[in-house]
């Protein structure tokens, strides 16, 4: 019935705030009188009886709409009465969508009942807010069902929404609910017949909200292109970039960009959701003079209008990554890492990054304060209800193909204090000038190599200012443009010398990387980027994981064997330097669902054997070497996902793509292990794959090389390496494919 991806979003992320209309809906008493004083007089509101009048007169002049829409209509009107900036102009009301018959892919059951529209965008990407109703009061859960895929529609098509407001009224009953980056939060119920005015009011609050809290990002803006295509914008401040040219400098405390490409956007209802855009500045307009038709007068002369001017739109040629993520507030801060990496070679350089800013409430009012911050969390006084604790209804709730589209009738009106907190998340931005393109548009593997090279090196550098990177996969090892500029190459002069790192080993790890750079005395054609799951490591203080389970040790046990202990399933890292891990989440009160947190990160096709087959649950130590094996999983898809000019995929590189696709890590960590436990399957295969990168010297020699290395480390339980030796040995390996 319910999308496994929006119940796994919202299991357990559904709260009931009894101050809900206090912490999002309480607009201006004075404006809220006077949209009460408005309703009163329309008669959809009996002030007497604190009642809605749904059987309101229709005449002839009135156009005839469905009671709930009148009211909320009604108050829309109201709304706009009150408002001073323009009056006159024609509010924007709700239009009820299953009688406008709009193409949808969803059924008229499914579709919200009364909608309204930001601007002339007619679909998913234009909805501004929806309402949906259902018959009883009892059908609550399932109108929250349908919202949640309503809310993954609106952030899949809307660049620029931070949040959304939706109104489910089942029966008589009103409920006010937020969806965000953190869950769902929902108010008490609202009796229509018994309590109007409470809900005037916050509907009417509702409608005069400003965009930002309305949910809008007040950096874009949109307008439609010639072919009806949404166009998003960003107004940046100016300080964000240097312009093109003095010729482009305006008097202006932003700067235009004008989004070219969307490289990523995660619809996550609850997540980082992530966005990544590709930008271009839009310069000072060129005014170009339309010479019109002559039209002649009543007299003998003919007279002609003056010429118009048209002002034609130009895109600069400089590109730029913007990124956007609601950052955790709990982990390193990805804006502080690109500030600690600039100018560091094969590491993504950025130009600005700043956390989105809101009113500041601080005693002494600053327009960039760096604490009043666009974000989201817990609120004290929450609760939950059982019912709605998940979205899924059983076989015996609900029958998907019989004749009730409603649900089962549920009693969703208990609820108790909630022992979890939501999740503390921050919205903020990265800019970057590091423009990469994917390795698969790699001309040779030759060049391919070049760029993993340069990523392997910043990977190092990286590891070396006391950073695992978590997350080694395609999109985060990219390929730079020929023409790429660097502001400062720090690789040419140190932004600090040797002897202020502390740690020997880390030390000498940082003295051998500038060696190896300097014998490659070139400028990086390859970067690593996206450090937003970037952990701390520490070769003093270990994380102790008593409870975990080593996928390599449980792999290697025989089944006749007594099974281990859990001290001897631990396979020991190589120099212990293990990410941070903060486990800080209040544990369950006693009754409270078991959640558990998956702390295994990265991309799925990507991550390392022992990753993947640890358990789910429980703390994981991530090492740098997981994210080594990840460069290495990656160079292997490179070579199987390769299709040569002309060509298709063969029925070998679909089948090994679809295996890498498995959902269920603990198949996929099995998989991997044996392949590279067998040895002889990697070799057979890369001839099956019929492509010139499988068949290359270049990436045999680089896939034969490190899986020798990987089958050895998981063989042995201490091999006894530095991460000096480590690097060296990866980094050789790749100069010698690119050597031969």
């Amino acid at each position: 019935m319910c999308d496994l991806t929006i119940e796994e979003e919202l299991y357990g992320n559904l709260f009931h705030d009894p101050n809900f209309f206090e912490h999002f809906l309480s607009g201006p008493p004075a404006r809220l009188d006077a949209v009460l004083k408005y309703c009163r007089k329309t008669t959809v509101y009996t002030q007497r009886g604190n009642r809605w009048s749904p059987n309101t007169r229709v005449t002839r002049r009135s156009i005839p709409e469905p009671p709930l829409l009148k009211l909320i209509n009604t108050i829309v009107r109201g709304v706009h009465s009150t408002t001073p900036s323009n009056p006159s102009a024609s509010p924007a009301v709700f239009l009820d969508w299953p009688a406008q018959k709009a193409p949808t892919d969803m059924e008229e059951c499914q579709l919200p009942n009364y909608i309204t529209f930001d601007g002339a965008i007619r679909d998913w990407a234009g909805l501004r807010m929806a309402v949906k109703v259902m018959r009883l009061p009892g059908h609550r859960k399932m109108g929250m069902y349908h919202l949640s895929t309503y809310a993954r529609k609106m952030f899949t098509e809307q660049l620029h929404r931070r949040h959304i407001y939706y109104l489910l009224v089942c029966g008589t009953e009103a409920t006010f609910v937020r969806f965000d980056r953190a869950g769902v939060l929902y108010s008490s119920a609202i009796d229509l017949c018994k309590d109007a005015e409470t809900f005037i009011r916050a509907f009417a609050s509702l409608m005069m909200l400003d965009r930002a809290d309305e949910g809008y990002d007040p950096y874009f803006s949109t307008k439609l292109n010639s072919d009806d295509l949404i166009v998003y914008y960003l107004d940046l401040p100016i300080e964000a970039t240097q312009p093109e040219s003095d010729a482009d400098r305006r008097n202006s405390s932003t700067r235009k960009f004008q989004v070219r490409e969307i490289l990523c956007h995660r619809p996550e209802i609850v997540g980082n959701a992530t966005t990544v855009l590709r930008l271009c500045d839009v310069l000072e307009p060129i005014k170009r003079e339309v010479e019109p038709e002559p039209i002649r007068g009543k007299g003998k002369r003919k007279r002609t209008e003056p010429a118009l001017v048209e002002k034609e739109e130009r895109i600069g040629d400089t590109s730029y990554i913007m990124k956007i993520t609601w950052r955790s507030a709990r982990a390193v801060n990805e804006s502080e890492i690109y500030e600690k990496v600039d100018g560091m070679y094969g590491l993504s350089q950025r130009v600005w990054a700043r956390d989105a800013s809101t009113r500041c409430t601080c005693a002494n009012p600053n327009d960039e304060c760096p604490t009043c911050v666009v974000e989201v969390g817990h609120i004290d006084g929450l609760e939950v209800c059982d019912i709605l604790s998940n979205l899924i209804f059983s076989k015996e709730e609900f029958d998907p193909d019989g004749e009730d589209d409603e649900g089962p009738e549920l009693d969703t009106n208990e609820y108790r204090p909630a022992s979890r907190k939501r999740q503390h998340r921050i919205y903020s931005y990265v800019l970057m000038s590091s423009v990469g393109v994917p390795l698969a548009e790699a001309e040779s593997p030759h060049q391919y190599m070049k760029a993993m090279l340069d990523a392997v090196l910043g990977y190092w550098r990286l590891f070396n200012l006391g950073y695992i990177h978590r997350d080694i996969s395609d999109g985060n090892v990219l390929m730079l443009k020929p023409d790429q500029a660097f502001a400062w190459k720090e690789w040419e002069n140190p932004s600090f010398e040797l002897s202020e790192i502390e740690d020997e080993e880390l030390r000498k790890s940082e003295e051998k990387l500038r060696e190896v750079m300097a014998k490659l005395g070139r400028d990086p054609i390859g970067v690593l980027a996206d450090f937003d799951l970037c952990s701390e490591h520490s070769a003093s203080t270990p994380v102790e994981t008593k409870s975990e389970i080593e996928f390599h040790a449980f792999r290697k046990r025989p089944r006749d064997r007594t099974p281990l202990s859990p001290r001897k399933r631990q396979r020991r890292d190589v120099t212990k330097c293990y990410s941070f891990r903060d486990t800080s989440e209040p544990p369950p009160d006693e009754g409270m669902e078991n959640l558990k947190i998956d702390y295994r990160t990265g991309t799925t096709p990507f991550m390392s054997t022992s990753a993947l087959g640890s358990t789910f649950g429980k703390p994981y130590r991530h090492s740098y070497l997981d994210d080594l094996e990840s460069f290495f999983w990656l160079i292997y898809l490179s070579a199987v996902g390769h299709v040569d000019e002309g060509k298709r995929a063969n029925i070998y590189q679909r089948k090994e793509v679809a295996i890498f696709d498995n959902p269920n890590m603990r198949k996929l960590a099995n998989f991997k292990s044996q392949m590279v436990g067998e040895g002889d399957r990697l070799y057979s295969y890369l001839n099956l794959f019929e492509n010139k990168w499988a068949k290359s010297y270049a990436f045999k020699t680089v896939l034969f090389a490190l899986e020798d290395f990987f089958r050895g480390v998981w063989e042995e339980r201490d091999p006894g390496l530095t991460p000096t030796e480590v690097f060296t040995k990866i980094t050789g390996v790749l100069l010698t494919a690119i050597a031969g």
